[in-house]
């Protein structure tokens, strides 16, 4: 499948879904967007959200594509819609097939979606100013001088970081799914099952051992966007505790 946004071939990958499936999506990495056919967003699982932050950090590009103006639907061709949305008190836009084929947004809006970032608030902005001049905005690329204000005057997004509090809540709900996971394999019959289950089951408590020992945290370098350094920060965390 070739990217609406860029027309580059898009890289396809299966990732977990609710209820033990597994579900692909298209990625572009030089646009840093997504394809999700129908809602596939909606049924990831934490686990699987976080692999694709690891997934977008190793394929980042020095400098993405811009994105064009007519993006159509890649299998009917469809002009797309752009679609406002709503995620508890966030919203987050989308391009989105009127023929419900699917719908197309950048990493920027998905993690919006899921409740990952939240704007800085005005000591943040203020603490900001003291130690850069402008940062790169995660929306759209474009630099953001801080002396004007803390919104793009390109896309009009606000600045934007990774909220700690959120990846710490997604943390906790992949220990409470991996127990759940163990309470569903405890019942098993097939006799090989149990020494593979007990190898994983110490890789996995290893792993969410190293992730809570402290809240997740990270330090703005000033060399890219707030939010990309965020993520790559917990990039480097999952790999380390992996």
């Amino acid at each position: 499948m070739n990217c609406p946004g860029c027309s580059q071939e898009m890289s396809r990958q299966d990732y977990e879904r609710n209820y033990g499936t597994v579900v692909p999506i298209d990625i572009c990495h030089p646009c840093g967007t997504l394809w999700f056919d129908r809602w596939e967003n909606l049924a990831l699982t934490p686990g699987a959200v976080l692999r694709l932050f690891v997934v977008i950090t190793d394929n980042q590009p020095a400098q993405r594509n811009p994105l064009g103006t007519n993006l159509a639907c890649p299998y009917c061709r469809a002009r797309l819609v752009l679609t406002t949305d709503m995620q508890r008190t966030t919203r987050f836009q989308y391009w989105r097939c009127p023929a419900e084929h699917g719908h197309f947004m950048t990493f920027f809006q998905f993690l919006r979606e899921k409740n990952f970032i939240r704007p800085l608030s005005a000591a943040e902005v203020a603490t900001l100013k003291r130690n850069v001049q402008s940062v790169i905005c995660s929306g759209c690329g474009a630099p953001v001088d801080l002396n004007a204000g803390s919104v793009c005057s390109y896309c009009r997004a606000p600045l934007s970081m990774l909220d700690a509090k959120q990846v710490d809540t997604v943390f906790g709900e992949l220990k409470r799914e991996d127990a759940r996971r163990k309470e569903a394999n405890h019942g098993a019959v097939d006799p090989t099952l149990p020494l593979r289950l007990a190898h994983d089951r110490r890789m996995v408590e290893d792993t969410f051992a190293r992730l809570g020992e402290a809240p997740f945290t990270f330090e703005f370098s000033g060399s890219g966007g707030l939010v990309e350094e965020g993520v790559a920060a917990l990039a480097a965390l999952l790999k380390r505790a992996g």
